[in-house]
């Protein structure tokens, strides 16, 4: 089992591999990558087997931009499991029907989590039974947030439902300062 120290190495791991997504797509998006050097024919050696990637896959911007907003996705993803484990490992348990601050920055990560778990590809809200099917509101470094999760059950995960980005990680840093 991980030691809360860990778990919090794992969560800053995490939102790094998060934030190097979203340089690499605004990267992409811009047209600074050089397609012809990037998509050339690689082949990785390994012990037993070599892997190879052709070329052609990722030759256009219409080829590698959505290749890296799909990389959000899935760090994005990874992030939510990972704080999710950390209130885990500090032994804070789910109190869904509790509006204490600590207890509704626990459900909304929670919550988050739940809509990445089952389909990383296609994350859904998954808001069941009134512990979760209502609105959560917290403060975020000073300003009031609020979701509501009943009207966003069975819809497509958007980033800007919880803020965007950037409250995501001010729901980061509340997390790593409650698990402190």
């Amino acid at each position: 089992m991980n030691t809360i120290a860990e778990a919090l190495a794992d969560v800053e791991h995490a939102f790094r591999h998060l934030e190097f997504a979203i340089k690499l797509m605004c990267y992409c998006e811009g047209g600074h990558l050089d397609l012809e050097t990037f998509d050339a024919d690689t082949t990785i050696l390994l012990k037993t087997e070599n892997v190879g990637f052709p070329t052609k896959h990722f030759s256009s911007n219409e080829a590698v931009i959505p290749a890296s907003q799909a990389l959000i996705g899935m760090a994005f993803g990874t992030s939510a499991m990972v704080l999710e484990a950390a209130f885990a490992v500090a032994g804070l348990s789910r109190k869904p029907k509790s509006r204490l601050p600590a207890d509704e920055l626990r459900t909304l990560v929670y919550m988050v989590r739940c809509a990445f778990a089952h389909n990383p590809a296609l994350p859904l809200w998954e808001a069941r039974g009134p512990e979760y099917a209502r609105i959560v509101s917290l403060a975020l470094q000073g300003s009031q947030f609020s979701i509501d999760l009943s009207s966003l059950h069975g819809q497509p995960f958007d980033y800007e439902h919880i803020g965007g980005f950037a409250n995501w990680f001010k729901i980061k840093n509340e997390s790593v300062a409650l698990l402190q």
